[in-house]
């Protein structure tokens, strides 16, 4: 198996790549609410949790208008 910069390169569509950068991102965001959650203490949830869903909802909508467009 060649490494990936030895590889041909292969032409990906930006679309796909797009969903997958945000899809990841998603997931970390996802992610990171669970540890504060389970780790920080109230307040820090809170103040937090409340900047991580916002975040989230903006990753999601990016995420669904990009999957839209396809």
């Amino acid at each position: 198996m060649l490494h990936f910069l030895v590889q041909a390169p292969v032409p990906v569509d930006p679309t796909i790549l797009t969903l997958l950068i945000l899809g990841s991102a998603i997931m970390l965001v996802l992610g990171a609410i669970r540890w504060l959650i389970r780790r920080a203490h109230i307040v820090v949830a809170i103040s937090g949790g409340s900047v991580l869903v916002v975040f989230l909802t903006i990753l999601i909508l990016a995420y669904l208008v990009t999957l839209k467009t396809t």
